[in-house]
């Protein structure tokens, strides 16, 4: 039904869906709603809230989770370079075999930019210096006790993220199908509502719709007076016209061109200056509202003092 789109946005859904409930609750007797269940109704939507609650409890500790990874992975940066320093002190700055041992990638002396890389190295230099204590160094803090400390502590942040990757995976797919659902109840209620309800029945609105007759097409305006204020000014005044919710006045210079909109306004007067005096203008009206717009009614000209 067009005039009553599905909402694609979720917090929109929900919302459309409890004025649904509440429309429900209060005309179901009154209408004769059988094909669809209140109660059903108030238990997908309920379920729907809880899932997408879900989500966002998920999404915050992904982040509260990716903040402490990059405060590890931080510390493990300041970790490795402590080690480098104290490695470059025993090997000198360029790479050979003795970093190569240590296990610094790449050809590198270089703390590596990659993750997996830092993460690695940090492993295998607690390995090294297992391996060769004397080249530990206490007040550098370079030890096998803090390499190991580091890369146990970023390796079991880094697998708490990847796990609750799954996790929020499954917490979205339970979120999706919760919300198709209530898609196929809202669908399958204003299906319903649709016999039940005349298209112009104004009880539309009590479920949280428009009517699907809409609203009346507004009628044309019946004549625009013109007064000349001088000084290149100009008043135009009309009556409403049934139906408009605004209007659109337009004017030319008699006989040249086209007609062009010079504004928009909600009332039935508006003042036209800084016109060309001993001309003579010509002003219409449209008739507008929501949905469409009338016919321009008759121009009506006077000549600008």
């Amino acid at each position: 039904m067009a005039t009553n789109p599905t909402p694609t946005n979720d917090v929109e859904l929900l919302a459309l869906c409890g004025k649904l409930l509440q429309g429900c609750v209060e005309l179901a007797g009154e209408i004769g709603i059988e094909l669809t269940s209140v109660a059903l109704l108030d238990e997908q939507l309920s379920s729907a809230h809880a899932a997408l609650a879900e989500v966002e409890k998920q999404k915050a500790e992904r982040s509260a989770l990716r903040k402490e990874l990059r405060e590890r992975d931080l510390e493990s940066e300041r970790v490795l370079s402590r080690c480098r320093l104290r490695l470059a002190a025993l090997f000198g700055n360029g790479f050979n075999e003795q970093w190569e041992a240590a296990g610094f990638p790449d050809q590198s002396t270089m703390v590596p930019e990659v993750f997996s890389k830092r993460l690695a190295l940090l492993a295998k230099l607690s390995a090294y210096f297992t391996a060769r204590p004397e080249h530990e160094s206490q007040d550098m803090r370079a030890t096998t006790a803090i390499c190991e400390m580091t890369h146990q502590s970023l390796s079991g942040v880094r697998s708490l993220v990847d796990h609750h990757k799954s996790i929020l995976q499954n917490a979205v797919q339970k979120k999706n199908d919760a919300l198709k659902q209530l898609r196929k109840r809202l669908r399958s209620l204003i299906d319903e509502l649709g016999l039940l309800l005349a298209k112009d029945d104004l009880r539309w609105r009590r479920f949280g719709l428009n009517p699907p007759a809409g609203e009346p097409l507004p009628q044309p305006v019946g004549q625009v007076l013109l007064t000349a204020l001088g000084q290149g000014t100009l008043r135009a005044q009309w009556s409403p016209a049934l139906h408009a919710l605004r209007y659109h006045v337009q004017m030319r210079v008699m006989g040249v061109g086209d007609f062009a909109t010079l504004s928009t306004v909600p009332g039935t007067e508006i003042l036209l200056p800084d016109l060309p005096p001993g001309e003579f203008i010509e002003v219409r009206v449209i008739a507008a509202n929501t949905l469409e717009e009338s016919a321009p009614c008759p121009a009506s000209a006077v000549l600008v003092g």
